[in-house]
């Protein structure tokens, strides 16, 4: 007699109820990493410091935001917290429901693989328009920008980026490591 095994299927009505740190990945729940070690962080600081000032210089909406370790609620099944974002639509209560604008993830040796392939093609499908990728190690930066068939490509992480009409910005890497 063949044994059938269950696999338990949740949806974010069951994540908002979960105790600790989780992301929900199309019904299945994914423990997140601990607290990241204090370069990641410093990282992620200054890199939504370098948003915020680029956001309030600019000719961005009022409601173009960055912001840290925020919950994105991709679909029913699907919550994602990425490092650092930059959404232009206003959060549903504690979270966000509309992709961002713009998405970065820190690469840490826990999260590497999960950052490069598996978030790489979740935001890729879901439409985000840029993703960066840090890399604390190497001390690089990977800036991907999703063309009209929904592809990433590789663009310098330094050239402009439009979040929204005629809100422009563009990154220095080398400060965010510093």
């Amino acid at each position: 007699m063949a044994i059938v095994s269950y696999r338990p299927h949740y949806t974010v009505e069951d994540y908002l109820g979960w105790e600790g740190d989780w992301e929900l990945w199309d019904g299945i729940p994914v423990a997140m990493s601990p607290a990241p070690n204090f370069f990641h962080q410093t990282i992620g600081s200054r890199l939504v410091a370098a948003l915020v000032n680029q956001l309030g210089q600019s000719n961005c909406p009022a409601s173009c935001q960055a912001a840290y370790e925020s919950d994105w609620h991709v679909d029913a099944t699907t919550v994602v917290r990425p490092d650092v974002l930059i959404t232009c639509e206003a959060p549903e209560g504690n979270w966000l429901t509309k992709r961002p604008e713009f998405i970065a993830e820190i690469l840490s040796p826990s999260t590497r693989e999960k950052d490069l392939v598996a978030k790489r093609e979740l935001y890729a499908a879901n439409g985000v328009p840029y993703y960066l990728i840090l890399d604390p190690e190497n001390r690089s930066a990977l800036m991907l920008s999703l063309d009209d068939e929904g592809t990433y490509r590789e663009q310098s992480p330094e050239e402009a980026f439009e979040i929204h009409p005629g809100c422009e910005l563009r990154l220095q890497v080398a400060p965010l490591f510093a």
